[in-house]
């Protein structure tokens, strides 16, 4: 692969850039740390005197026949918001997913999102595992690069897949468990526990038999429901994370980490991880916005900007865009 940090400014000076990031945000004010996150290679490309031209998704507008008139699926109120934080006008294309052939990474689309650039860059590693035409299409078409962004997620999930320092400890949680079980199913060998702090635990997953795998011994909730994990889960998951070198983390503890009540189990587990100095990596939308919300999100080594993408690539999977970029040849 090719990444933008190895270019010189004069490689980028004059040139138009088509730069892919990750503007597909609800809540833009309230979830500001992604859009941060786009921040170093938007000013990396300005300052060599580059023209960044941001290519990004916004929802599923396709499903009810959305325009860029409706502003829940416009990019514009994210790039304005960029704009303020970076000091300059941007330019971009309105939501690429406006046109059905971006999804279906059709290649005469692809084709049109080059004529605009000089180069492309791709720094959305959260749609990374979607095969679309902005993401895969257009790097048959023009000299494509790594983004300063991009390059960070492969490099820091890569080293705990590959390399990870022992004890690696895996916390899941969440609802969406079926989505994690792959990556379970890759560290199997690897890890020396996983923590389940999910409400929906399948017992009879011959995956979850395994005696690496530490199951909550109380939980705190209402109706029935497991809405947070326990003072006894808190105690023994923190004694587990405590000799940690590695930590892996996915997942809110319980079901309703947003509400004060029962957030008790995701604060204390954040402050395991934090007290155990671990190198430490979380991901996935629902742990990071907790993590914000609570101050505690610079606290961690790494904070991946995605939640599928990250459970995908931690399982072992190829991710169509990465393998896009490792298929270019410059």
């Amino acid at each position: 692969m090719f990444y933008l940090s190895q270019l010189k400014k004069e490689e980028l000076a004059g040139k138009t850039c088509l730069l892919r990031i990750n503007l597909d945000i609800k809540n833009p004010e309230k979830d500001s740390w992604r859009l941060n996150a786009v921040i170093p290679t938007i000013k990396f490309l300005l300052e060599a005197g580059a023209k960044p031209l941001i290519l990004s998704h916004r929802g599923r507008p396709q499903s009810e026949n959305a325009s860029a008139s409706d502003l829940k699926f416009s990019l514009k109120p994210l790039v304005e918001i960029l704009e303020k934080r970076i000091g300059q006008k941007l330019d971009y294309l309105e939501n690429l997913r406006l046109d059905p052939r971006e999804q279906n990474n059709d290649e005469n689309f692809a084709k049109e999102l080059a004529a605009k650039g000089d180069l492309y860059i791709n720094d959305d590693f959260a749609t990374s595992h979607r095969a679309s035409a902005s993401m895969v299409g257009i790097t048959k078409f023009l000299p494509s690069y790594v983004g300063l962004l991009l390059e960070q997620e492969i490099k820091k999930l890569s080293k705990v897949m590959e390399n990870p320092e022992r004890p690696l400890v895996i916390i899941i949680g969440g609802i969406k468990i079926d989505d994690k079980m792959g990556m379970i199913n890759h560290f199997k060998n690897i890890a020396d526990y996983f923590l389940m702090g999910s409400a929906y635990i399948d017992l009879q997953n011959e995956l979850l038999k395994n005696p690496k795998v530490i199951i909550p011994v109380d939980w705190i909730g209402e109706n029935n429901k497991k809405l947070d994990i326990g003072p006894k889960t808190i105690e023994q998951f923190s004694k587990i994370i405590s000799p940690a070198k590695t930590v892996i983390w996915n997942g809110p503890m319980g079901l309703l980490s947003e509400n004060s009540r029962y957030s008790e189990g995701s604060k204390k587990i954040a402050e395991a991880i934090i007290e155990s100095r671990a190198f430490s990596v979380v991901g996935g939308g629902e742990t990071s916005q907790f993590l914000l919300e609570s101050g505690m999100i610079n606290k961690f080594s790494f904070v991946s900007t995605g939640g599928g993408a990250m459970l995908e690539f931690l399982s072992g999977k190829k991710l169509p865009a990465i393998e896009a970029l490792d298929k270019v040849n410059i």
